[in-house]
């Protein structure tokens, strides 16, 4: 069996059995939130694996079949729909009305502290859910609407050179480099934060980030991630491992860019779709700056 099934199928089982055990009452109890992280990251994957061991076996047997293309959509259209989805997230939080409906949402889920709105828009937005009040995109909006689109064109084009050059495991690398160093750093900045460095990473952009997660965790997830990478790509180990640390460092600036992007407009999370997570913005900010670096430079150099 090829090295990316083997990977897809035992992730789908740690996670399945991590959310068979947090189900649990008493755990359920004591862990809330990590109950929900896991349910939602199962269905994340589902859908994910599903339509990638498809696409992939209906590439590896494409004799057999009248067309594959179909299949190969298949993915595509998952990522298609990730990018609608984040814009749909993007064009919420400017418009007015429709962002205090976001607020009231996630306060009433305890999720976002209550706030007195801080300018006449915001009142009227309060006053009159109906009315097409917009903000005016400032640098920052711009920046980060042009950075998702750049990712969603990445991830297909990504998909593409990969199954024109069977190296299929390259895709899965990409995705969970930037993934591993989202898990480390928090569990880094949970056992190191603030015992090395008084001063946090971001304090006026994410207060919650410290410098000891941001650095052992890259350096963490990336010897994590080349291991995984040189298993699923075949690639040699020092380069997956230059690959991880530049993913894991451009992921830590993606994720500032989207915390700037949400204190600009007075949010915690982009939406409540994704429990435990936010929203679909949340979840794949790691990957807005280095994915779309890394497929230029696969694209040049494969």
């Amino acid at each position: 069996m090829a090295s990316d099934i083997v990977f897809v199928i035992a992730l789908m089982g740690v996670v399945s059995a991590v959310w068979g055990a947090l189900a649990i009452p008493r755990l359920r109890r004591r862990l809330p939130k990590i109950y929900l992280i896991a349910r939602s990251w199962w269905f994340m994957l589902a859908a994910l694996f599903g339509c990638y061991a498809i696409a992939k076996i209906a590439d590896r047997h494409a004799e057999l079949l009248t067309s594959r293309y179909p299949y190969q959509w298949l993915l595509i259209g998952f990522f298609v729909l990730i990018g609608l989805r984040g814009g749909y997230e993007i064009k919420r939080i400017w418009c007015l009305p429709s962002r205090a409906r976001l607020i009231h949402k996630l306060q009433s889920r305890g999720l976002q502290p209550s706030v007195t709105p801080t300018s006449s828009a915001d009142h009227t937005a309060s006053a009159s859910a109906t009315t097409p009040h917009y903000t005016r995109p400032t640098g920052l909006d711009g920046l980060l609407s042009m950075a998702f689109v750049a990712l969603i064109v990445s991830l297909i084009a990504l998909q593409q050179l990969t199954w024109q050059r069977e190296q299929y495991g390259v895709l899965l690398f990409v995705l969970f480099a930037s993934q591993f160093n989202d898990i480390a750093q928090y569990l880094c900045g949970r056992l190191l934060g603030h015992r090395l460095f008084s001063r946090g990473l971001a304090p006026r952009i994410s207060p919650n980030k410290s410098i000891e997660g941001a650095v052992f965790g890259s350096m963490c997830a990336a010897l994590l991630a080349s291991l995984l990478g040189a298993w699923l790509t075949g690639f040699e180990w020092w380069l997956c491992l230059l690959a991880a640390y530049g993913l894991a460092v451009s992921g830590i600036a993606g994720d500032l860019l989207e915390s700037a992007f949400k204190r600009q407009h007075g949010i915690k999370d982009t939406g409540t779709m994704l429990a435990g997570h936010g929203g679909v913005l949340d979840r794949i900010d790691s990957l807005l700056i280095g994915v779309p670096i890394f497929t230029i430079l696969y694209w040049l150099l494969g």
